[in-house]
């Protein structure tokens, strides 16, 4: 009888080749093998195998399957690792929007990462990055409120946020905070679609490290600008997520089609319109 460690270790082999090779044959023997099972009393190899299972699915547009995936993973996490689970459980939804299957596909699975977000707000862990891992989850919940068409409250639910500006020693730690730089450009997708000036700040405020800047008379765009290619520069995932995001621009003409503007401007590096699009932040 095949100990966990050996049977985690013979599913890591199986999912490892079939992704290295490319073939679709041995991706899904590794999803056919239902000897994850074996490892739920083992919570931390249980838990991994679940979440590369989910990525498989995902590969073959089967969101459905591995959202379920996740989900059979949440009771078994610990107190702690709750809403990082939650949120990484939420974000495989994010993948409807390369599916290419239509808007209503798109505001379905944002409805559903909204019901999953809802229990990892609740499952927070009290420590003194509390409202820095809050943020990061309404970062993601207001942008798939967003998305499904919910431009109210996608707005609203931030007002519980603090926006406490990052300490300079975690801003420098690579190893710190992770999760929510690499999910603030969803915050700033949705102060730049309903162009609302305060968000827009108070998210800058959070993550800027230079108060002249911020409070600079330049025009905003160019606060903006400064703000973001600072926190390219000191947080890869930061721009990781900016990156993905661009690549998704089509797919949200209809469903954002300011955020999707700015995000097709940036590309063109043109500064003059991208200058013209901030200013209409000022008349709110």
């Amino acid at each position: 009888m095949q100990t966990n460690k050996e049977i985690y270790q013979a599913l890591i082999e199986s999912y490892n080749k079939g992704i290295q090779e490319k073939n679709p044959s041995l991706i899904r023997e590794f999803l056919a093998d239902n000897s994850v099972e074996n490892l739920k009393d083992d919570a931390a190899y249980y838990l991994e195998i679940l979440q590369l299972r989910a990525g498989a699915f995902s590969l073959f547009g089967e969101l459905k399957e591995a959202v379920e995936e996740y989900g059979k993973g949440y009771s078994s996490c610990s107190k702690n690792g709750k809403w990082v689970y939650g949120l990484n459980w939420a974000l495989q939804f994010m993948a409807e929007f390369s599916f290419k299957r239509g808007d209503e596909k798109i505001i379905d699975a944002m409805s559903e990462g909204v019901k999953v977000l809802d229990q990892a707000i609740q499952d927070l862990p009290e420590d003194k990055y509390q409202e820095f891992y809050h943020l990061c989850l309404i970062n993601v919940k207001a942008f798939m409120l967003l998305t499904s068409g919910k431009r109210e409250e996608a707005l609203a639910i931030f007002n519980d946020c603090k926006f406490t500006p990052i300490p300079i020693p975690e801003y420098n730690d690579k190893e710190s905070l992770q999760m929510l730089f690499a999910n603030f450009t969803k915050g700033f997708a949705v102060a730049i679609e309903l162009k609302n000036l305060d968000l827009l700040m108070n998210l800058m405020k959070v993550i800027s490290i230079d108060d002249q800047v911020l409070y600079s008379n330049a025009g905003l765009f160019r606060v903006f600008y400064e703000t973001l290619v600072c926190a390219f520069d000191m947080r890869a995932e930061f721009i990781t997520e900016f990156n993905a995001m661009f690549k998704i621009k089509d797919a949200l003409t209809t469903l954002t089609p300011e955020f999707s503007k700015f995000l097709g401007l940036i590309g063109e590096q043109d500064f003059d319109k991208l200058d013209e699009f901030f200013q209409g932040f000022d008349k709110k």
